[in-house]
C-alpha cells in the first residue's frame, strides 16, 4: 500500500511541476508580448479605405483588442491545464488501476 501511495505522490508531483512550467511559459509569453519583445501573429484582414485612393502602407497592422489578447492567454492556459490533467489521469489509470 505504501508503495502505491509513493507512486501516486511521484505521479502527482511530476504532473504538478509540468503544469507549473506550462503556466510559467504562458506568463513569460504574455510579459514578452506586453513589453514588445515578441508578437502574436494571427490571420486577419484589414478593411479597405473608403476615402479616395489608397497606397501601400496607409493602414495600421491588425492587432488584437486588449480583451481578445487576454482571452487568448486564458484559453492557452486552460488548454495546458486540461492537457496536464488528462495526461495525469491516463497515467494514473495505466499505472495504478490496471496493475
Amino acid at each position: 500500500m505504501q508503495m502505491r501511495q509513493r507512486d501516486v505522490a511521484e505521479l502527482d508531483a511530476r504532473y504538478t511541476k509540468e503544469l507549473a512550467d506550462a503556466n510559467a511559459t504562458i506568463e513569460s509569453l504574455r510579459a514578452d508580448v506586453s513589453a514588445g519583445r515578441k508578437r502574436l501573429q494571427v490571420a486577419a484582414t484589414c478593411a479597405k479605405s473608403t476615402t479616395g485612393a489608397s497606397s501601400m502602407g496607409d493602414g495600421e497592422s491588425p492587432r488584437l483588442t486588449a480583451d481578445a489578447e487576454l482571452n487568448y492567454y486564458r484559453l492557452r492556459s486552460g488548454i495546458d491545464k486540461l492537457t496536464a490533467q488528462v495526461n495525469y489521469l491516463q497515467e494514473y489509470i495505466r499505472t495504478q488501476c490496471l496493475k
